[in-house]
């Protein structure tokens, strides 16, 4: 016999008449919980019910509490007319949706939702997202800054979880409607934990501020400005910006970024990571512009990457450790791509610092038959060639040509020496100018020091 879904509403008086028929006429009547005002109906019209009250306290989540709810649903209603009744609307309800899920036909009767209880109240009739506190917690769940309904705020510790997610994209200072037991109080988003009741019909809605006032912004509201910028009537700087007038400020950032973590400079890191994040968005708005892709095609492939490129997370692939998981990566960015080896080198980008790209090249080529697995096969042509330059009689593209030959062997013995060449010689470079900078610093602080009073005592400045 089939299962009905009823929504049960938020008040006493929002259960409809279907599904008071058929919650009278049912052979199995269970609840989400007894908990709620809704619960008035069953009591005052004498109809037994099983609530699921007592396997809140045993679920570590609430993924596996809507797992075994409807385990339990369905073993309570298995051979009778039965109906599971949850407050607020079906769709509200994770056991409820994972039922649908598992069988579509289940029939439904959807009840009045809490966020339309909660949003008419206070006269939001746009677009607004609802969901679940404990989605919000487990971070299944991540808001687009938009106007936002929060229920199941049932404990002040699940409270307190929700709040420190949603600051992170509102700010702390969002204004915030909480509503519990019966009662609305307005308040900054930081204070949502300290509400003097907590049970299952509390709830919050967050109505950000306008966008030039927000706390928090998000990778969708960085979109919006650089749209906005090159809009018609945008900033003309930006409008003019074309890739190529661009491209070099990409490589700029990439490095300052690059030097931030070096610094270990977290607070310029930060500042770092955004630029970088506005050139990527930049060069996607542009490109969206000319009809080449958009940015969600942009992010899209970065995540399908991510996603095929790791199958020892997302499939049946193993990898115990770093070197493992090197290896799947390697191996499905192979199959991905279908290159032969040899267009795999012709595939490493000219326009590499020259170190990188010759190592990059040397363990590609490896792959298609260049010999270069022997480190003092390297070091013997290094000498050879090193003798040649010092031996003079060269002409400059001599010189030029085996300075690069020399170059050329010199990255492969690092290469084979399991270290970066790149991060290798930038370290030396480093450690070299060290004691100099230390000590122009020192010179420059003597010159700048003030004169002292004693030799001036009226302050005027001396004659040349």
């Amino acid at each position: 016999m089939p299962l009905t879904l009823i929504g049960l509403g938020v008040e006493k008086g929002d259960l409809s008449l279907a599904a008071a028929e058929k919650i009278r006429t049912a052979d199995a009547v269970i609840i989400r919980t007894a908990l709620t005002q809704t619960v008035g109906f069953f009591k005052e019209n004498g109809i037994p019910f099983v609530s699921m009250d007592d396997l809140y306290a045993g679920c570590r989540n609430f993924d596996t509490l809507a797992q075994k709810i409807a385990r339990r649903v369905y073993a309570l209603s298995r051979g009778k007319r039965a109906v599971y009744c949850v407050d607020g609307s079906v769709l509200e309800d994770n056991a409820c949706k994972l039922i649908l899920s598992r069988h579509p036909s289940t029939a439904v009767i959807a009840g009045v939702s809490k966020a339309s209880a909660a949003l008419a109240p206070l006269g939001i009739t746009g677009g607004y997202t609802s969901v679940s506190a404990y989605d919000v917690a487990d971070g299944s769940f991540r808001s687009f800054g938009g106007t936002l309904f929060v229920y199941d705020l049932d404990s002040a510790i699940l409270a307190g979880e929700v709040k420190l997610k949603l600051m992170s994209e509102y700010g702390d200072e969002c204004p915030c409607t909480a509503f519990f037991v019966g009662k609305r109080r307005d308040m900054p988003l930081y204070e949502m934990d300290r509400l003097p009741v907590f049970d299952h019909s509390a709830a919050i809605v967050l109505t950000p501020r306008g966008f030039l006032e927000k706390d928090a912004y998000d990778a969708e509201d960085l979109r919006r400005i650089i749209e906005l910028l090159r809009a018609d009537g945008g900033c003309p700087w930006d409008r003019a910006q074309t890739h190529k007038s661009i491209r070099k400020n990409a490589v700029e950032e990439v490095y300052e970024m690059i030097d931030a973590i070096n610094r270990c400079d977290d607070e310029r890191l930060r500042e770092e990571i955004g630029d970088v994040m506005m050139q990527a968005v930049f060069h996607a708005v542009m490109a969206e512009e000319r009809g080449a892709f958009t940015y969600t095609d942009v992010t899209t492939e970065v995540c399908r990457k991510l996603i095929s490129r790791h199958t020892h997370i997302f499939f049946g692939d193993k990898a115990a450790d770093e070197r493992e998981a090197l290896e799947v990566w390697e191996k499905n960015k192979r199959k991905e791509h279908g290159f032969t080896p040899e267009q795999a080198v012709a595939d490493v980008p000219a326009s590499l610092p020259a170190l990188m790209r010759a190592q990059k090249l040397i363990k590609r080529a490896t792959k298609a038959g260049y010999a270069a697995d022997d480190a003092q096969a390297s070091l013997q042509k290094a000498a050879q060639i090193a003798a040649r330059l010092v031996g003079g009689n060269l002409s400059d593209d001599e010189i030029m040509r085996d300075s690069g030959d020399f170059l050329f062997e010199c990255v492969n013995v690092v290469r084979l020496a399991g270290a970066d060449a790149e991060e290798a010689l930038a370290d030396k470079a480093d450690a070299f100018a060290k004691p100099y900078i230390a000590a122009a610093a020192s010179q420059n602080a003597a010159q700048n020091q003030p004169e002292n009073p004693a030799d001036n005592p009226d302050g005027k400045p001396e004659k040349p």
